[in-house]
């Protein structure tokens, strides 16, 4: 059969031109790769969540709006109910985002180097994606932003503030200028501002293009894969109609209610994992031929000399870390996440005698 007569034929082109998502899968005992937190839950809290998880009649359908669970988290955050989405994960959210507010120029703008799924999902659903370099302390570059906006009139900017990978957050001034000059939605993806404690759910009553992002998953419940949309109701009205029915199942919304409900399981893991973090630090900056890159996340981005040659290294002492191929300005850096005490043990051993060697 040709090619033409293949049904390889039927494929979008905005498909072929890209690769699809992927996490390289080497098994290692000491996983600092994935940004996830380092800590289950512990005995009793498993127990306790386990024993709502049993009485859950998998048979059934769950509650399609997720009312309860937003509820809760309309309580927790002090923000309408009615403006609420939940996703599975931040991807699905960022997916419908992309369908449905997409619609005028095509064009989706996000700075370079960030979180991916906004590049890819958006060239799978046929839009053009301009990428703005940020600047030397991987800040926004404002006056190139404010330049692309005029030029392009993007339908979306997306922002990761704090930033992965780079771990930063962004200046909160150059991010309301961009949302004064955009005609567009300007999506801020909050995935990391646990450990930022910084918010931009407040600006949402002054700027009606501002959407915020939030996910459970790097708070010790990634498995769960829930992400929440906070935008004015009759925003998330219109992105709700591209939600799939039942897309968040029964057991991931009784994860997410026992989260809500014990609030003080989260901030404990938090405060361990942030105190962990500056420990972490003092240990790397030790190292003279490791740079650290400052951070607001639960991760630090790293430049080596070799790159290549200590992602293998680590992975022969069991560690795994992150690393970018080589890719621009993240040639030489790796990605590491803050993981337990002896975990972060664990890593400075293995980097202090790798150096000296």
């Amino acid at each position: 059969m040709s090619d033409a007569g293949s049904i390889k034929s039927r494929i979008s082109k905005s498909v072929r031109s890209i690769s699809a998502y992927s996490v390289p899968r080497i098994d290692c005992s000491v996983k600092l790769d994935g940004n996830e937190s380092p800590y289950d839950l512990e005995g009793e809290e498993k127990l306790a969540l386990s024993e709502r998880l049993a009485k859950l009649p998998v048979n059934r359908y769950p509650d399609p709006e997720a009312l309860d669970v937003r509820t809760s988290l309309s309580r927790a955050v002090g923000f309408s109910v009615d403006g609420i989405l939940l996703g599975n994960g931040s991807d699905e959210i960022i997916q419908m985002i992309v369908e449905v507010l997409g619609g005028k120029s095509g064009r989706v703008l996000v700075p370079s180097p960030t979180f991916s799924m906004y590049r890819i999902t958006s060239l799978l659903l046929g839009k053009q994606v301009t990428e703005v370099e940020l600047d030397e302390s991987f800040d926004i570059d404002l006056e190139q932003t404010l330049e692309t906006i005029r030029a392009q009139d993007p339908d979306i900017v997306f922002l990761a503030t704090p930033n992965n990978p780079t771990g930063n957050s962004f200046s909160e001034e150059k991010v309301l200028e961009i949302l004064e000059a955009s005609g567009g939605a300007v999506v801020v993806d909050e995935a990391y501002c646990d450990f930022s404690k910084k918010s931009y759910i407040p600006h949402i009553d002054k700027y009606e293009n501002l959407l915020v992002l939030r996910t459970m998953s790097k708070i010790g419940f990634a498995g769960a894969r829930l992400g929440a949309l906070f935008a004015r109701p009759q925003i998330a009205d219109e992105v709700n109609k591209a939600r799939l029915p039942y897309n968040i199942n029964s057991l991931s919304q009784q994860v997410m209610s026992f989260a809500l409900e014990n609030p003080e399981v989260i901030e404990r893991k938090i405060s361990l994992i942030l105190s962990e973090r500056e420990r972490v630090r003092a240990s790397l900056e030790r190292i003279e031929e490791i740079y650290v890159y400052p951070t607001d996340a639960n991760f630090f981005l790293v430049r080596v000399p070799d790159a290549d040659f200590l992602f293998t290294e680590l992975v022969k002492n069991d560690i795994l870390v992150r690393r970018f191929e080589g890719r621009g300005r993240l040639a030489n850096c790796l990605r590491i996440t803050v993981g337990t005490s002896d975990e972060n043990d664990r890593l400075t051993e293995a980097l202090v005698s790798i150096f000296s060697s």
